[in-house]
C-alpha cells in the first residue's frame, strides 16, 4: 500500500501522512492517532529504494562521543567500517573524545552537539546524571542515541550495543572458581567502583562477578577491589602494592583497562606463575602476555563490531524510520585462553 492510498482511507491528503510517518509537527491528535491506526492495520513500511533515492545528496552528521580507554581505536576503526558500508549515503563522523570519569566534558560536548542540529549521537556514556540529562535532551530534540562498548541507565537513548556485562561477569566467574580448584584470595581491578561518573558496565562486570563468586564459590575470598581510574601509573603502584600485601593471592580479575601494568606488576613481583588472571579484550598486548603465561584467559566481545553496528542502526532510523528489533544488542563473548591463540 501507498502513502497516497492511505491518505484517501484517513481523508487527508499524502503530506499529513507523510507529518506522520517522519513524527513532524503540524497534525492534531485525533488525525495522528487515526493514520497510525490505518499504518499499524495495514501493515505498511517504507519503499526502502525510494527512500535512499530522497535522501541522495544530504549529508548525515553523526557525532561519535567516545572516551579515552583501550578500546578507543578499535570502536573508532569500526565506526569507519560501518560507513563504509553504507553505499549511497553521505555521512560525516565527527570524533569527540573525553578522558574517563568526565562527565561535565561528555555532556558539555553532547549539549553542543544537540544545539549545532547533529543528525544522532554514537556515545560511550560516562554513569553521571547529567550525561543521563544529555542524552534525553538530544532525544527530546529528535536525534537518536546509540550507546556503545558501555551503556547508560535511565535514559531514553535509541539501543544499546557491546559486551552483555552481567553474563560475562559469571563467565569470568566461573572460570576463576575452577582455575582455583574453589579456594584462595581475589583482587578485583576496577576503573571505579563508585557508582557516578564510572562506567556503567565495568560496574557491573565488578559486582556480577563477586556475587557469582559469594554465591558459588565461597571458599574464594575477594580481599581487595582496586579503583583504577583508567590511569596506567595508578593501575602500576596499585597492583603492586596488592601484591605486596597479600601474599597468599591467587587470582587477579580485571574488569577494564591496565592490563600492561598489571603484568609488569606481576613480572617484577616474579610471582606471574602462581597467580591466575582474568581480562577482557583481545589487545595485542593482552594476547602477548597470554603468550606469556602472565594472563590466563579474557573475554572477548567484537569491539570493532561495536561501532560498525551502530552506523546501522542510526541510518536505518535516519533514512528507514527503522527501530532496532531488540533495547540491547549484545556482541558474541568469546572466551581465549592460550591454546586459543595462532
Amino acid at each position: 500500500m501507498t502513502i497516497k492510498e492511505i491518505a484517501e482511507l484517513a481523508g487527508v491528503h499524502r503530506a499529513t501522512v507523510d507529518k506522520v510517518l517522519h513524527n513532524r509537527e503540524g497534525v492534531s491528535t485525533d488525525v495522528r492517532q487515526r493514520i497510525q491506526q490505518i499504518i499499524k492495520e495495514v501493515g505498511y513500511t517504507p519503499n526502502p529504494a525510494g527512500r535512499v533515492l530522497q535522501q541522495q545528496g544530504k549529508v548525515y552528521r553523526i557525532a561519535a562521543v567516545l572516551v579515552e580507554v583501550d578500546a578507543l581505536e578499535f570502536i573508532k576503526q569500526g565506526i569507519a567500517q560501518g560507513v563504509e558500508k553504507q553505499a549511497g549515503f553521505n555521512i560525516e563522523v565527527e570524533y569527540h573524545v573525553t578522558t574517563f570519569q568526565d562527565a561535565e566534558g561528555q555532556s558539555a560536548i553532547l549539549n553542543r552537539m544537540i544545539d549545532q542540529g547533529i543528525d544522532g549521537i554514537i556515545l560511550s556514556p560516562i554513569n553521571s546524571g547529567r550525561v543521563r540529562a544529555a542524552i534525553n535532551r538530544a532525544v527530546d530534540a529528535g536525534i537518536p542515541v546509540v550507546t556503545a562498548n558501555s551503556d547508560i541507565d535511565g535514559t531514553k537513548r535509541m539501543c544499546y550495543v557491546g559486551m552483555d556485562g552481567k553474563r560475562a561477569s559469571r563467565v569470568a566467574g566461573r572460570l576463576m572458581g575452577q582455575f582455583l580448584g574453589g579456594s584462595g584470595e581475589v583482587a578485583i581491578i576496577s576503573s571505579a567502583v563508585d557508582a557516578e561518573n564510572n562506567n556503567y558496565y565495568v560496574s557491573i562486570r565488578e559486582q556480577g562477578f563477586s556475587s557469582f563468586i559469594a554465591q558459588n564459590y565461597p571458599g574464594i575470598h575477594v580481599v581487595e577491589c582496586i579503583e583504577s581510574f583508567e590511569d596506567p601509573q595508578i593501575t602500576y603502584q596499585k597492583t603492586a602494592e596488592v601484591l605486596r600485601q597479600h601474599p597468599n593471592l591467587r587470582g587477579i580479575y580485571l574488569t577494564c583497562g591496565g592490563a600492561r601494568e598489571v603484568g609488569r606488576a606481576l613480572k617484577e613481583s616474579g610471582r606471574w606463575k602462581d597467580i591466575k588472571v582474568l581480562s577482557y579484550e583481545e589487545y595485542p598486548f593482552i594476547l602477548q602476555l597470554m603468550r606469556e603465561d602472565v594472563i590466563d584467559c579474557t573475554l572477548a566481545s567484537e569491539l570493532q563490531r561495536q561501532g560498525e553496528l551502530p552506523i546501522q542502526v542510526m541510518m536505518d532510523d535516519l533514512v528507514f524510520d527503522r527501530q532496532p528489533e531488540r533495547d540491547e544488542m549484545f556482541t558474541e563473548i568469546k572466551v581465549l585462553v592460550k591454546e586459543s591463540l595462532f
